[in-house]
């Protein structure tokens, strides 16, 4: 199993928000070195500091978001659903081949849903005029 890397391409250019993705994906790879390492103990620390940062994270986003008057329920909608599919998948992981599917479905699935999802708002910002960096 690779690492992830955070690609331009999925940059929202929103310093606080990218940050905020590439730390997300840092815990990924974190887990996957548990993983690879065959520490199931450090792949449930992994995902429950995932979920922690996640749920932070789309708080923290949702209310940048509205700071530039992007608020769509749908997006705050998706939120809430990711977070439950990454609760559910990892919760009842007990053997290395469970916390590989875990992985796999966290990448595979969920990361992409968040990143797919905010590049409406980097195109908002776009149209707005914004230019962080």
């Amino acid at each position: 199993m690779n690492k992830l890397e955070l690609s331009s391409a999925f940059l929202i250019r929103h310093d606080v928000i990218d940050a905020e993705h590439a730390e997300l994906v840092n815990i990924l790879n974190d887990m996957t070195e548990g993983y690879r390492s065959k520490d199931i103990g450090h792949c449930k620390e992994s995902w429950q500091l995932f979920c922690e940062k996640l749920e932070q994270h789309f708080d923290s986003e949702e209310k940048i978001m509205a700071s530039f008057n992007y608020v769509k329920e749908e997006h705050n909608n998706c939120h809430q659903k990711i977070l439950g599919q990454t609760l559910a998948v990892g919760r009842d992981c007990e053997t290395l081949e469970d916390w590989r599917g875990c992985l796999y479905q966290i990448r595979d699935e969920i990361l992409s849903q968040i990143l797919r999802h905010d590049l409406h708002f980097a195109e908002h910002l776009i149209g707005i005029g914004y230019n962080e960096h």
